[in-house]
């Protein structure tokens, strides 16, 4: 039951400050150096606050400074060759700094307070182009090797427009082949957790 006077929008931002007072307590009583310091404010100086967003779902909209990732929070602007968004049925959107965090918005939207209403639209960057494409015509090969990325969260999955990219780009490596890309209908809760595992239920 929604309280009234807390919305759901509001006890979004309330968990969002307590989560991040209590990391900074935990990190001031724990220690450490003032580079680890730093580092801490710069990444928390990077999110913004994870709430929907306006979103007509008849194509993709233009990112903006306030947007944060629905998965992890970081500001999705300073990572424009990799964020992706959703639009659902109501109206409302969120934004991702990665198809990686896209993959497991997708197969958990309930646990990343995602609205009560299906996917009416889903857009990620082509790695090939910078373009955001329909997601749901996209290819993604399945990067496993944190070493060859440099990626926001660790590894993402590479996406393309074309079958024929993402086939070129797992041929380039022993450990990966033709069975490492898969469709937007292949994503499930294994494809997540290569990705996202920790942030899942």
């Amino acid at each position: 039951m929604t309280d009234p006077v807390l919305g759901s929008r509001s006890r979004r931002r309330l968990l969002t400050a307590v989560g991040a007072g209590t990391a900074v307590g935990l990190a001031g009583c724990l220690g450490g150096d003032d580079d680890d310091s730093d580092a801490a404010d710069d990444e928390q100086d990077d999110s913004a606050d994870i709430e929907y967003i306006d979103h007509p779902g008849d194509g993709p909209i233009e990112f903006e400074s306030s947007h944060g990732c629905g998965v992890c929070g970081m500001g999705v602007v300073d990572y424009s060759e990799r964020n992706a968004q959703v639009a659902h049925e109501s109206g409302d959107g969120m934004t991702f700094c990665s198809s990686g965090c896209l993959v497991a918005y997708l197969v958990a939207p309930d646990h990343f307070d995602g609205p009560d209403s299906e996917i009416a639209g889903v857009w990620t960057t082509d790695f090939d182009t910078g373009d955001l494409i329909d997601a749901e015509e996209a290819y993604f090969a399945l990067e496993h090797d944190e070493r060859r990325a440099d990626d926001p969260m660790g590894v993402d999955p590479r996406v393309y427009a074309e079958e024929e990219l993402a086939l070129e780009y797992v041929d380039q490596y022993d450990d990966l082949n033709e069975d490492d890309v898969i469709t937007y209908d292949e994503i499930d809760e294994d494809v997540a957790d290569i990705y996202r595992g920790s942030r899942l239920p």
